[in-house]
C-alpha cells in the first residue's frame, strides 16, 4: 500500500470572528482533484472540520467552515461560503458563492447551494437539488430529486420539494405541502398544504403540466399568469380550439376544487 499522506495542514494565518472564534487557513499537502500540493484553501475551525481521509472533499477559497460542521466525502466549499454548526457538507455537494448552511442541515449526493442561498435548521437539500438565488430552506424540509429553489423562494415546516419542480419568485411552501414531479410555484403564492393547488397534465400544445394554485395564478414551465390572464392568452387568435377549451375545462375544475 502506498505510504499514508495527510491532506492538508494548518498554516500559520489565522482570522478571529466575532466572539473570539478563531480561524486558520488550510494548505494541501499532496495533489488531488484539481488541488496541488502547496495550494492555499479556506479556513477552519480545527481539523475535524474537514474530512483528512483519502477523498476529494475540500474547501477553496475565502469558505469557512467552524465549530462542529463537518466537510466530507468529495464535498467541496468555495467562494465566501459559510458552513456552521452541526451542519454537514458530504458526497459530492457543493456549496459556494455566500450560502450559509447551519443548525443541522445536510447538503448531499450532488446537491448544490449557491448565491445567498441559506438553508439551516434541520432541512436536508439531497440528490441533484440546487438552492440558488436568496432561497431560504430551513426546519424539517426536504428538497431532492432534480428539484430547484431560486430567487426569494422559502421552503419551511416539514415541506418536500422533489422531482423536477420548481419553486421561485417570492413563492412559499411550508407545513406538510408536496411539490414534486414537474410543477412550478413562484411569484408570492404561499402553499400550506396538498389542499392549496391542483396541477393537471398533460395539457396544451407542448403537453405541459399546469399548476393552479387556490390564490388565482396558474404556472407551467412556459408562463406564470393568474386565471384571467391564462383565459386570455388562450382565448387569442391562432391558439387552437381544443387547447382552448383544455386550459377553460382547467379553470373550471380548479374554481370547483378550491370551492
Amino acid at each position: 500500500m502506498p505510504k499514508y499522506v495527510k491532506k492538508f495542514e494548518l498554516t500559520g494565518q489565522r482570522m478571529t470572528l466575532r466572539k473570539g472564534l478563531v480561524l486558520h487557513r488550510i494548505r494541501a499537502l499532496r495533489d488531488f482533484a484539481c488541488v496541488k500540493k502547496g495550494d492555499l484553501g479556506g479556513w477552519i475551525e480545527s481539523e475535524s472540520n474537514l474530512a483528512t481521509d483519502y477523498n476529494l472533499a475540500w474547501i477553496a477559497g475565502e469558505a469557512k467552515v467552524y465549530g462542529a460542521a463537518r466537510v466530507v466525502g468529495d464535498a467541496w466549499i468555495s467562494g465566501n461560503a459559510k458552513v456552521y454548526g452541526q451542519a454537514l457538507i458530504n458526497e459530492e455537494a457543493a456549496v459556494d458563492g455566500n450560502a450559509r448552511i447551519y443548525g443541522r442541515a445536510m447538503v448531499s449526493d450532488c446537491a448544490k447551494a449557491g448565491r445567498n442561498a441559506r438553508i439551516f435548521g434541520d432541512a436536508r437539500i439531497i440528490g441533484n437539488a440546487q438552492i440558488a438565488g436568496n432561497a431560504q430552506v430551513f426546519g424539517n424540509a426536504l428538497v431532492s430529486g432534480n428539484a430547484l429553489v431560486c430567487d426569494q423562494a422559502r421552503i419551511f415546516g416539514k415541506a418536500m420539494v422533489y422531482g423536477y419542480a420548481q419553486v421561485f419568485g417570492n413563492a412559499e411552501i411550508c407545513g406538510e405541502a408536496v411539490i414534486k414531479y414537474k410543477e412550478r410555484l413562484g411569484c408570492d403564492v404561499k402553499i400550506e398544504s396538498i389542499d392549496d393547488f391542483v396541477t393537471i397534465f398533460p395539457i396544451g400544445a407542448e403537453k405541459d403540466v399546469l399548476t393552479l394554485t387556490r390564490c388565482g395564478m396558474a404556472f407551467s414551465v412556459y408562463f406564470g399568469l393568474t386565471w384571467d390572464e391564462l383565459l386570455a392568452e388562450s382565448g387569442k387568435k391562432g391558439v387552437p380550439k381544443m387547447y382552448r377549451n383544455q386550459y377553460r375545462s382547467a379553470i373550471r375544475f380548479a374554481r370547483s376544487f378550491f370551492s
